[in-house]
This record gives C-alpha cells, structure tokens and sequence, in this order.
C-alpha cells in the first residue's frame, strides 16, 4: 500500500540528480521521462509510468515537501499556500500527459522532470534544481576570475581555457532558461484547453 496521495509531487534519488513526477496511484505516475542515459533525454516524453518503474533500480521515492521560498540564481520557489489542491494537480498532470505526450521539448536547463512537476503542482515552471546549478555556477566563474587575475601567470592559460568553457557552459544555459517557456507556451496553452473542456460540455448541455 502506497503512502502517497492523489497529486502528491514525489521523487527519487539517482546519480547526480533528483527525478520527479506527480503521483496519482500505484499504476500511474506522471513524468517528464525516457532514454537511457543522458544522451537521450531529448527523446523523453510527459507519460505515465507505475510507480515501480518511476522509482526504477535507484531507491525509494518520497514526497517533496518544500517549506519555505527558495533563493538562487535569481530563482523563486513558491510556498506552499500557492500550491493547487490535489484533484487539480492530478487534473494538470493527466492533461499535460495528453498534449505533450510526442512533444520532444525536453531540455536539461530548461524544461526536465522537476519544471513539468512544479507546473502540475503550483504553475510555476521552475526547478530548484537548475536554479542551485546556476547559482553554483556564478560562484565557480566568480572564483575563476579571482584566480585568473590574482593567480601565478603560469596558471593563466589554463584558467582562461577553463574560464571560456565555464562561460560558454553559462551561456547555453541562459540560452535554454530564455528559450525554453517560448517552446512550450503552446504545450501549456493546448493543455489549458484540455482542461476547459469539461466545463464547456456542461456548459453546452
């Protein structure tokens, strides 16, 4: 017997990342998934998955329960009153999965597993995750830069090779954070749509 409700938001641990889906029962778990490794999460799709096969050879999956506002890399994190009640979180993942289900608009940066699981849960497509990256980031490059300008010269050519690679990795990520919500407008906007329509064939009857 699960110890999760309908529209809760869980997740399991994997190797340097965290997945995440929104539960609706033992048989039907709803997720941005697909591939088998890294190189082909461009394939992935929003489908439902039991829960054995989201929580897959890693572990366990839990709740996610977020207390308080999340800070970084200029990031929000909703509180928790902004969440939607559970029927409605179920309702926005079922019409997410019916819309998106041949979409291919995975992108690591910006639109993976925990950005669809939040939009479900609060309407905010966004992913602590990649806000904690960003902001690990900027430490990183501000560091680099320190050392680049206070370090031995014979470490300069090495830090500016890694300095460039660190920018251009930044770059591609503001590039995808940026990109990305212009993908997926229609994605969100076709799923809107799917959910209006019961409430227009009542309205019709």
């Amino acid at each position: 017997m699960s110890t999760f409700d309908a529209g809760d938001r869980i997740k399991v641990k994997r190797p340097l990342y965290t997945h995440h889906g929104i539960f609706v029962n033992e048989s039907r778990v709803i997720d941005f998934s697909g591939g088998h490794n890294i190189l082909e999460k461009p394939k992935a799709l929003v489908q439902a998955r039991t829960l054995k096969q989201f929580e897959g050879k890693w572990g366990r999956a839990e709740k996610v329960e977020d207390r308080e506002k999340f800070l970084g890399g200029l990031g929000f994190w909703p509180q928790p009153e902004s969440e939607h009640p559970p029927e409605k979180v179920v309702q926005r993942a079922e019409a997410l999965c019916q819309v998106a289900a041949t979409q291919g608009a995975y992108r690591l940066s910006g639109s993976n597993c925990e950005h669809i699981a939040n939009w479900c849960k609060s309407g905010a497509h966004e992913s602590k995750q990649v806000r904690c990256v960003h902001a690990s980031h900027a430490v990183f490059g501000f560091g680099l830069s320190v050392a680049l300008s206070r370090g031995p010269s014979k470490w300069r050519p090495a830090l500016i090779v890694i300095l460039l690679a660190s920018t251009g990795v930044t770059l591609y990520m503001q590039y995808e954070a940026w990109t990305t919500p212009r993908r997926w407008r229609p994605i969100i906007a076709e799923a809107e749509e799917v959910l209006r329509e019961p409430d227009r064939r009542a309205s019709e009857d």
